[in-house]
């Protein structure tokens, strides 16, 4: 696989892991520990979305170069089955604590909006007319880590989504032109292919 390959999935599993390191942290007890979310937030968007364009304009280059391999979900599996051990277990634990996460985002209809002159205030999103409703410091806190725990949570899991598609897309590289792209699946013991490339 191509350095660049590997370089461009390395950054978007570590966004990926840093921003469900973030949104862990939401699930401690006490006041929020991150400050100024939004300016971490804009940045992981910002990569998020240059990562997948990168990836996007290479799955197209690849799909038109190979006849359609990256369309075949036999070769996608094979190419993810020819990472090495090490790589599809990083992937696999940065899917699980991704799954992890999200199933402990719970909350309810609040979300975090205005904190002034020791006031707090968050949206009823269970409301039609969205109104504001005054909230206590420990309920805001709570809101407020809640809203974390869902933006961080779903930036580290596109991540990751952008960092596998990466490495699936550099593996397919490698083999594209070996084989016929729209032939049938091959048997376990054919070595042409992904599967065969090690």
């Amino acid at each position: 696989m191509k350095t660049s390959y590997k370089v461009q999935a390395g950054l978007a599993l570590s966004v990926s892991v840093s921003a469900l390191s973030a949104s862990a942290l939401t699930l401690l007890p006490g006041e929020p520990v991150l400050d100024n979310t939004a300016l971490f937030a804009g940045i992981g968007f910002v990569l998020l979305l240059l990562l997948f364009l990168a990836t996007i304009i290479r799955g197209i280059a690849l799909d038109v170069g190979s006849g359609g391999s990256l369309s075949n979900s036999w070769l996608q599996w094979l190419a993810l089955r020819c990472l090495p051990r090490t790589v599809q277990a990083v992937l696999v634990c940065v899917f699980a604590a991704g799954i992890a996460v999200v199933t402990a985002v719970g909350g309810g209809p609040l979300q975090a909006s205005d904190a002034a002159h020791g006031r707090y205030f968050a949206v009823d999103t269970a409301d039609p007319h969205r109104r504001h409703v005054e909230v206590t410091t420990s309920e805001y806190d709570d809101v407020y880590k809640h809203d974390q725990r869902s933006m961080f949570a779903i930036i580290g899991l596109l991540a990751a989504g952008a960092g596998t598609l990466t490495l699936i897309i550099g593996e397919l590289h490698l083999t594209s032109g070996r084989r016929d792209p729209h032939s049938p699946p091959m048997g376990r013991h054919e070595t042409a292919g992904p599967a065969g490339a090690r």
